[in-house]
């Protein structure tokens, strides 16, 4: 029985953290600065393109306004704890030109898939995805360009599901991934890795900060390249 025990909570330590990720693809800030940390942040809701969901008309404008509201909400609050006070704004309302930083972005690809799927089948089967762009805006200087963009993707699930478990896998693969796995869990790590390269921005150029610095998890190369706005802006 003791060793059953063992199995079981090896199981859910293996599944809560390997079945979901995002992470940083790319930063870039612009050259020649002198990170400050900004007395107050401003959040934007982000515009949704590349959405799949299991939602149509009346039903997926409402899931989309609430995905808009809920990370903008996350962003804000991660924001705010590791970096300096934020707030998040609608679209339209008015910043004022200080020492704040306003972040706008875009999420690229947002697949619902399936949760049935990643639980009882897994190995990428109804697997999330999530591909994310970050701007952020030194107040101080207007909006005419970003000072930074940052790129996320990731998504849920690459480990088995349920039916692949075993005797001491299948429940605590159902539980775990019911909690972990999902748009709204991706989102919260979306927001996390955004708000961890900025805290790493700063802290690299010893501004001060809150608390110490988040830990980036990057997929692939930084580049220092110029970042600059969408057309039109």
């Amino acid at each position: 029985m003791k060793s059953h025990t063992h199995l079981f909570l090896l199981g859910i330590a293996v599944f809560s953290f390997g079945c979901a990720s995002v992470s940083v693809r790319k930063t870039a800030f612009r050259p020649g600065l002198k990170p400050t940390t900004p007395g107050k942040i401003y959040v934007r809701p982000f515009i949704l393109e590349g959405l799949r969901v299991d939602r149509e008309g009346a039903e997926l404008e409402i899931f989309a306004a609430e995905f808009q509201s809920s990370f903008s909400g996350k962003l804000a609050e991660y924001l705010g704890k590791n970096i300096a006070p934020a707030q998040a704004i609608g679209t339209n309302v008015p910043v004022p030109r200080s020492n704040a930083w306003l972040v706008e972005g875009s999420f690229q690809r947002l697949h619902q898939g399936s949760r049935a799927l990643r639980a009882i089948l897994g190995w990428g089967l109804g697997g999330t995805k999530m591909e994310c762009s970050a701007r952020v805006f030194d107040l101080r200087q207007g909006r005419r360009e970003p000072f930074a963009l940052i790129e996320t993707t990731g998504g849920s699930n690459a480990e088995p599901g349920a039916i692949f478990g075993g005797p001491f896998g299948a429940a605590p693969r159902l539980v775990v991934t019911s909690v972990t796995s999902g748009v709204t869990a991706d989102s919260r790590r979306t927001a996390r890795m955004i708000t961890a390269a900025l805290s790493e921005y700063l802290a690299n150029a010893n501004a001060p900060l809150p608390t110490k610095p988040m830990r980036v998890k990057r997929l692939g190369e930084v580049t220092g390249a110029n970042p600059s706005p969408e057309p039109g802006r």
